[in-house]
C-alpha cells in the first residue's frame, strides 16, 4: 500500500461486513467485505483481505484486494500485485503491479469527465 497522505477517517476491519452507501472525507480503508456504493473526493484503500461488491466513485484509490463492479477513479488508481478487479474501470491514471488480475473493461477519463 502507498504511504497515507490523508488521515484515516474510516476503517472496515477483517472479518467485518457492511452494506450501504457511505460518502467520506479523508481516507477510508476496507479490509472486510463491503456491498454497496462508496463515494469520496479523497482516497479509498482496499487491503489484501478487503472485498468490495458494487460501485466505487473516488478521487484516488489503492487496491490490493478484490473489487467487483464499477470502479470510477477521477485521479489515480494503483492496482497492487495481490489485487483482483472484475467489472469496469474508468480512471484518469493507472498503475498496475505485476501479478495483479484485471478482468475489466478499462476506459480512460478525459479531464472534463466526472
Amino acid at each position: 500500500m502507498a504511504p497515507p497522505r490523508h488521515p484515516l477517517s474510516g476503517f472496515l476491519g477483517p472479518g467485518a461486513s457492511w452494506r450501504g452507501d457511505p460518502s467520506f472525507e479523508g481516507r477510508l480503508r476496507i479490509d472486510g467485505d463491503f456491498r454497496g456504493r462508496v463515494y469520496s473526493e479523497d482516497v479509498l484503500e482496499v487491503g489484501r483481505t478487503g472485498r468490495i461488491f458494487g460501485e466505487v466513485d473516488v478521487a484516488r484509490a489503492v487496491v490490493a484486494g478484490l473489487v467487483e463492479g464499477r470502479l470510477l477513479v477521477r485521479e489515480s488508481l494503483v492496482v497492487e500485485e495481490t489485487a483482483v478487479i472484475r467489472g469496469e474501470i474508468l480512471m484518469h491514471r493507472i498503475r498496475v503491479a505485476k501479478g495483479a488480475t484485471v478482468e475489466a473493461k478499462v476506459s480512460r477519463l478525459r479531464q472534463a469527465d466526472p
